[in-house]
């Protein structure tokens, strides 16, 4: 598997790619795990059809949860081992339920690209530059894109050229445009019954 289509998603959606460590914020790190977290739990509570249970209280949602930094330091080496120690797991889970796990991963990381909006021509006011924050009136982008209730902006970026508009919520995630079609992975699972 290759992080090439992962790498332009994060550069659409405004996010540092740093070339040596850096301390991350705290902002990061929270995101970091919101987004780890909550895929791991929907693939234990929608795919695997489990429900999880902390302290006695069944977890339903994967985004339920929340995260406190009880640090401001973060530890390199247990960061490395953890997500070494997912991506062998992901990749155990993959064989041991016979999941076409790489064939999965290129279809949702093209699929994911889909959350940004190319423009074929500026949205009404000058665009120069490489980003700016669309006003809430021009969110439509001249093309009738809709946003969902949780967006709380709209940017455009230029990127080699090209001009995309992404909504992010207040904690900068990334959030789907009305144009967005969710990946179909049932042809994955055709041949395997």
């Amino acid at each position: 598997m290759k992080d090439d289509k992962v790498r332009i998603f994060m550069e659409l959606a405004g996010q540092a790619l740093p070339t040596s460590p850096q301390p991350p914020t705290e902002a990061l790190r929270k995101l970091g795990a919101q987004l780890l977290l909550s895929e791991v739990l929907e693939y234990i509570v929608d795919g695997l059809g489990l429900t999880p249970v902390l302290g006695g209280t069944p977890i339903h949602n994967p985004n339920d949860l929340t995260f406190e930094c009880r640090s401001p330091d973060v530890d390199r080496l247990q960061m490395v081992d953890g997500l070494a120690d997912v991506a062998y797991t992901m990749f155990w889970n993959s064989l041991a339920l016979g999941v076409p796990l790489e064939a999965g991963f290129e279809e949702v990381s093209s699929n994911n690209l889909e959350k940004f909006v190319k423009l074929d021509r500026p949205v009404a006011y000058s665009l120069t530059g490489g980003r700016k924050l669309v006003p809430a009136s021009l969110w439509h982008l001249d093309v009738e894109i809709e946003w969902p209730e949780e967006v709380a902006s709209v940017e455009l970026i230029e990127v080699k050229g090209d001009w995309f508009a992404v909504g992010k919520d207040e904690h900068g995630k990334v959030r789907k445009p009305s144009s967005y079609r969710a990946v179909d992975l049932r042809h994955l699972l055709s041949s395997s019954g």
